[in-house]
């Protein structure tokens, strides 16, 4: 099976062999999603650091290869990259794209390995499903 990743910026399609899944991005795309990759439903409690500031816990609500939706009762400025630690993995850095209230949308620096991924979205699944 092939699944098509998208250059936004041209719309050109690059096509890449793969099994197909949840991170098949051009059904995203053609229902007018501008995320790079499907988000899959998770239930992570992680913590949270911005540079010069503690670390803050976090739910972490769904993730994705490029990014992850969290929700934080604390504010956090978004004027620097924070890094996300979830447990027993190192913290990854990210930006904040979007904020509503106590929800942030945040994009990884650098992308999951699809393995990375997979194995955080089956050892921590989502226990409600409309997320």
């Amino acid at each position: 099976m092939v699944w098509v990743a998208r250059d936004f910026e041209t719309r050109d399609s690059l096509t890449m062999s793969g099994k197909p899944d949840q991170r098949m991005n051009n059904i995203a795309y053609k229902r007018g999603d501008h995320r790079i990759s499907t988000r899959a439903g998770v239930e992570i409690r992680a913590e949270v650091r911005e540079p010069g500031l503690g670390r803050v816990e976090a739910m972490i609500l769904d993730l994705s290869l490029t990014g992850f939706r969290m929700r934080c009762m604390t504010r956090l400025t978004g004027e620097k990259p924070i890094f996300m630690t979830l447990p027993s993995f190192r913290g990854l850095e990210s930006n904040i794209c979007w904020k509503n209230g106590d929800f942030y949308g945040c994009e990884f620096v650098q992308a999951l390995y699809p393995a990375v991924f997979d194995h955080i979205v089956s050892k921590y699944p989502s226990l409600n499903q409309d997320n």
